[in-house]
């Protein structure tokens, strides 16, 4: 697990090591000085020129010192190095004055100039972790400078945060520079995962330069995402054991014509380890799931009338249960979700699609339930469900969803290019894994599978829920690398999940 950080936590950290710990300021710009004079001598020596120019284009503030000390030490090395200086010496931070002061008096050269096109790499050092309002005049012209020099083919390294992104949301502030990489500084930026920032940041590379670990726990750091070290979260597997160690799982799913949702949502609940799986389903769905997925129980009903009792009295012989995956909307699915909600059971429940849906139309269902359950919308069901419109809701997804766990008592996995999941819990879960290959048919049934696989035995339902997105978008990243992007479907996925938990458990 590792720790994602806002602007304000970013100074606070930076406040608490200076003050509290009492490692001068100095010190640490000349570490993170040289993690971005280490990072930039790499880039140098792979593009194999027999001559590399370096132009640091620094701004008034800490950062612009960062990149000045990064331009005096690779000056120092022998590199061919000049300082742009995009800034106001009359406002310049104290420190940055300081390193503005050295490069001076070691003749590091220094220009004014704009015409950045000469240079093989170009050190961003404009703006840091501050920046709160949209970029406008001589900075939007550095800017600009700074991407055309990119275009022609120039490689950027931005210093903690491409200059022109906000940091906690990673919206861009009118313009902003397109890096190769971002060498950031203790935490990953927040605003450096979020899009637009992270098509901007490039490949992000975070240096540890000294900040005291005592000033996050003082701080308390509220974002949190999982990386391979979290692999190890997955349940164990014993030798002595039968499938009933591993649960049994109930997924509701299916309606005439959309087998194929319940299919995946139940062979992705198999592949994540469950013992058994029973499928509810109607009738018309029997012959070709059981084709499909000879390892499942069926238990089927009519088309337009399930037998409610008997599903009802059943619900609790199972330790997780799915309702929604291509459920379908009409009378028949709406009675089923009003039972399954309605029921007393303690067993986590996740809530998807046609379930949502339905759901959205009959909020007071969800608001009376007591059932552990995890809701799995993407920005358009969410908008159902809230009744927000999807451009407010990507604006203001944390709030939203903070306030909706809180008056339903649910934890939300708010499907995105960053999925994010809030629990009314301390932290919040912002998940790093998956690409766009995934967006295809089938996707979302298969994350159902894959926490109610983890459910079944015996994980907490909010840790399945992190651990579930994760093992998902890593699945993703496996099933590309195989087929590639443009052609992934729900199946590749699907046939990743071996592939992938085969590589965790064998490490």
């Amino acid at each position: 697990m590792e720790y994602l950080v806002t602007g304000r936590q970013a100074k606070a950290i930076d406040t608490y090591t200076i003050e509290h710990t009492g490692i001068p300021s100095l010190v640490l710009m000349e570490r993170a000085s040289l993690t971005i004079a280490e990072e930039t001598a790499q880039v140098a020596a792979q593009l194999k020129l027999p001559a590399v120019r370096i132009a640091a284009v620094c701004g008034s503030g800490n950062n612009g010192g960062d990149g000045i000390a990064a331009a005096r030490i690779l000056h120092s090395r022998g590199y061919d190095v000049t300082i742009f200086f995009a800034g106001r010496r009359e406002k310049m931070s104290p420190d940055c004055q300081k390193q503005l002061s050295i490069a001076e008096n070691l003749s590091v050269p220094i220009s004014n100039d704009t015409d950045l096109d000469a240079y093989n790499i170009i050190i961003d050092a404009i703006f840091g972790i501050g920046l709160d309002r949209p970029v406008t005049g001589t900075y939007k012209d550095w800017i600009t400078a700074v991407n055309s020099a990119s275009e022609n083919g120039s490689k950027v390294i931005a210093v903690d945060t491409p200059s022109g992104i906000h940091t906690d949301s990673g919206q861009i502030m009118g313009t902003a520079v397109h890096a190769d990489r971002t060498v950031t500084f203790g935490y990953i930026k927040k605003g450096l995962v979020l899009y637009p920032g992270a098509s901007c940041a490039g490949k992000v590379i975070c240096r540890d330069i000294g900040f005291d670990p005592a000033a996050a726990k003082t701080i308390g750091l509220q974002y949190i995402t999982y990386t391979k070290e979290d692999y190890k979260r997955l349940p164990k597997r014993y030798a002595d054991s039968h499938k009933g160690t591993y649960g049994h799982v109930l997924v509701i799913a299916g309606s005439k014509n959309m087998a194929g949702a319940a299919y995946f949502s139940a062979l992705a609940t198999y592949r994540m380890g469950a013992g058994l799986v029973t499928l509810y389903t109607p009738e018309s769905n029997r012959c070709i799931l059981q084709q499909l997925l000879p390892e499942a129980v069926l238990k089927t009903y009519p088309d337009t009338a399930p037998d409610l009792s008997a599903l009802s009295d059943q619900l609790n012989n199972y330790q997780a249960i799915i309702l929604g995956p291509g459920l379908g909307q009409n009378a028949a699915s709406e009675n089923i979700v009003r039972t399954v909600t309605a029921s007393d059971i303690k067993i986590p429940l996740i809530i998807d699609a046609d379930g949502l849906n339905i759901l959205s139309k009959n909020m007071e269902w969800l608001s009376k339930s007591t059932v552990p359950t995890v809701i799995t919308p993407h920005m358009k069901e969410l908008s159902r469900l809230t009744g927000h419109n999807i451009q407010y809701l990507k604006e203001n997804l944390v709030q939203v969803c903070e306030t909706f766990t809180r008056e339903y008592g649910v934890i939300c996995i708010a499907k995105d290019t960053r999925t994010m999941i809030i629990d009314n819990s301390e932290t919040i879960y912002i998940n790093l894994s998956g690409n766009n290959g995934m967006a295809t048919g089938g996707s979302g049934d298969i994350l159902t599978g894959i926490i109610a696989g983890l459910c079944a035995q015996h994980m907490p339902l909010p840790e399945a829920a992190r651990l579930g997105v994760y093992l998902h978008g890593c699945a993703g990243d496996t099933a590309a690398f195989n087929k590639g992007f443009h052609s992934m479907t729900a199946s590749d996925v699907l046939d990743a999940i071996p592939e992938l938990l085969k590589e965790i458990t064998l490490d």
